[in-house]
């Protein structure tokens, strides 16, 4: 499979609902991956107000689960639109910069320069060796919470 983007997600969702829609009776689906990081299926209520259906894709992001999904009835509460590309890419940079304050922060990076800065070649090693732990550890988060698309 392969990592779906925001906008081939809320295609997704938009395709099960028009299929969903011609149905003459709408059945329940359940979840099914649609690429590595998002998941689609269709519920069936029948509510206070009467009866429809919703269809959701479950999106797995490294901080979050987010839900998409449309539907069809009187509940129109059930409905989650697909949030702005901006606003993820937002919370995935205050995600990171949460993780870098926790686990490598600047400070931990001004130290190891400041280190480096000295002359004594043990405090230099030090700060080196500091250093490249600090950058190591912002890649790797950096890797593990990506940007959205």
């Amino acid at each position: 499979m392969n990592t779906l983007t925001l906008a081939q997600i809320s295609a997704a969702v938009d395709a099960a609902f028009q299929m969903t829609l011609a149905l003459p009776q709408p059945q329940k689906v359940a979840a099914q991956a649609i690429g590595d990081n998002a998941a689609l299926r269709t519920d069936v209520y029948t509510g206070p107000r009467g009866a429809g259906f919703v269809v959701s894709a479950v999106v797995a992001l490294p901080w979050r689960k987010l839900v998409i999904s449309k539907q069809h009835g009187p509940e129109t509460g059930r409905e989650q639109p697909a949030p702005s590309l901006e606003s993820l890419l937002a919370e995935c940079k205050k995600e990171r910069a949460k993780r870098y304050d926790a686990e490598a922060s600047v400070y931990d990076l001004a130290d190891a320069e400041t280190k480096l800065s000295s002359t004594d070649p043990a405090v230099q090693a030090e700060g080196s060796t500091q250093k490249a732990a600090v950058l190591s550890k912002r890649l790797q988060i950096k890797a593990e919470i990506q940007k959205p698309e």
